[in-house]
C-alpha cells in the first residue's frame, strides 16, 4: 500500500512538473507540461545531458509561461546547465508584486508601495522590451552583488509565493501544500531548488531531494516551472539557488541614486489594474473591461468565491450584450 501511495504521489507531481516559457509578448502566458526525473549521485556532477529529456526539440516544441526578460546573456542554448556549487549563488525572496518596462526605465514595485529604478547589469546586451505591469518574482542574490533577477509570472504564484514569505496562514491548503505532502509521502525531503539556465525565454528550475535519513545517499532532481520551485522552497525552508552567470547576464541592479518619476509613470505604475495597459487614461476601453471580468472571474472560480464568480458572469453577460447591441445599431 506504502509502495502504491508513493506511486501515485509521484505521478501526480511529474503530471505537475512542467518548464517554464514565454513568448516575447508578455500577455501571452500558457502553461505547459514536459515532466522529468534526473537522479545524480552527487549535486557537483555535470549534467549528461541537455535538458534531461533527450532532445532539446522537445523543450522547443513545448507551451510558454514563465518568462525572463529577454537577454543575451551569451549562452548557447544547447549548453547543459551546470550543477557545479561554485557555478551557483544563494538569494533571498524578495516582497516585490510587479515590474514594468518603458520609458522611464525599469521599475520594480514592492509590497510596501516603494518603486525601485533599476538598470540592466550589462547594457551592452541591449535595452529591455516595453511592456506595461506584470506580476513577477524577484530574488536577491547574497553575494554582495546587489543583483536582482525579475522572473515574470502569473498572478495567483506571485500572490501566493507572498503569503508564504510573510508566513500567512492559508484558508485551505494550495497546490504547493500538497507538492509538499506528496514529497513527504514518497519518503524523500527537498535539500535546494536552482534557477539553472534560460533557453530563449524560459528560464529553468530544478528541485533536489534525498530520502528522508539518507542525506549522504543518491540526490534526485525535479524539473519545475520556476514559480512552482520558488514557492515550494519557500514553504520547505530550503535555499534558493541561481546560476551565477544567469545572474549577471540577466539580473538588474538598483539605480543608487534614482531619478524622481514623471506623475503619468507614478500613476501608472500604482495602478494594478490591467485595463490601463491598451487605452488612454480617460477613454474607457470594453475590451479592457471584459478582460478584467474574465480574469476576475476565473479567479474567483479557482478561490471558490462561487457566488463573486456569479455576479461577475453576469456583469460580463450584460457587458457583452451591450457590445452586441451596440455593433447592431452601426450597422443599420
Amino acid at each position: 500500500m506504502a509502495t502504491m501511495m508513493q506511486t501515485a504521489a509521484l505521478t501526480v507531481l511529474h503530471s505537475h512538473c512542467s518548464a517554464s516559457l514565454h513568448q516575447n509578448s508578455p500577455m501571452a502566458m500558457v502553461a505547459s507540461r514536459g515532466p522529468l526525473a534526473k537522479s545524480t549521485s552527487k549535486l557537483n556532477q555535470s549534467s549528461a545531458a541537455s535538458f534531461g529529456l533527450g532532445s532539446s526539440l522537445d523543450r522547443r516544441l513545448a507551451g510558454k509561461c514563465n518568462s525572463s526578460m529577454s537577454f543575451n546573456n551569451g549562452l548557447p542554448v544547447d549548453q547543459p546547465f551546470s550543477e557545479n556549487d561554485e557555478d551557483y549563488i544563494d538569494s533571498t525572496v524578495l516582497e516585490a508584486l510587479e515590474v514594468k518596462s518603458g520609458p522611464e526605465g525599469f521599475i520594480i514595485k514592492m509590497r510596501d508601495g516603494r518603486f525601485l529604478k533599476c538598470e540592466h547589469n550589462r547594457p551592452e546586451s541591449g535595452h529591455l522590451p516595453e511592456y506595461g505591469p506584470q506580476p513577477a518574482i524577484v530574488l536577491q542574490m547574497n553575494n554582495g552583488s546587489k543583483l536582482l533577477l525579475p522572473i515574470i509570472v502569473l498572478e495567483l504564484p506571485c500572490t501566493m509565493l507572498i503569503d508564504a514569505v510573510r508566513n500567512v496562514p492559508a484558508i485551505r491548503p494550495t497546490v504547493y501544500h500538497v507538492m509538499k505532502d506528496m514529497i513527504d509521502v514518497m519518503g524523500y525531503q527537498p535539500k535546494m531548488v536552482r534557477i539553472t539556465r534560460r533557453v530563449h525565454e524560459a528560464y529553468y528550475a530544478r528541485v533536489y531531494m534525498n530520502k528522508v535519513g539518507d542525506e549522504s545517499g543518491e540526490v534526485v532532481s525535479l524539473d519545475l516551472r520556476p514559480s512552482d520551485a520558488i514557492n515550494l522552497a519557500v514553504r520547505c525552508k530550503v535555499p534558493i539557488q541561481v546560476n551565477k552567470w544567469l545572474a549577471e547576464g540577466d539580473g538588474v541592479h538598483v539605480v543608487a541614486e534614482p531619478a524622481k518619476l514623471p506623475p503619468r509613470a507614478l500613476r501608472s505604475a500604482s495602478i494594478l489594474s490591467m485595463t490601463n495597459l491598451d487605452r488612454p487614461d480617460s477613454t474607457p476601453c470594453p475590451a479592457a473591461e471584459e478582460f478584467v471580468l474574465v480574469r476576475s472571474m476565473m479567479i474567483a472560480a479557482v478561490e471558490e468565491r462561487y457566488s463573486d464568480a456569479a455576479k461577475l458572469r453576469d456583469e460580463l453577460r450584460q457587458l457583452r450584450d451591450k457590445k452586441k447591441r451596440s455593433r447592431q445599431f452601426r450597422q443599420l
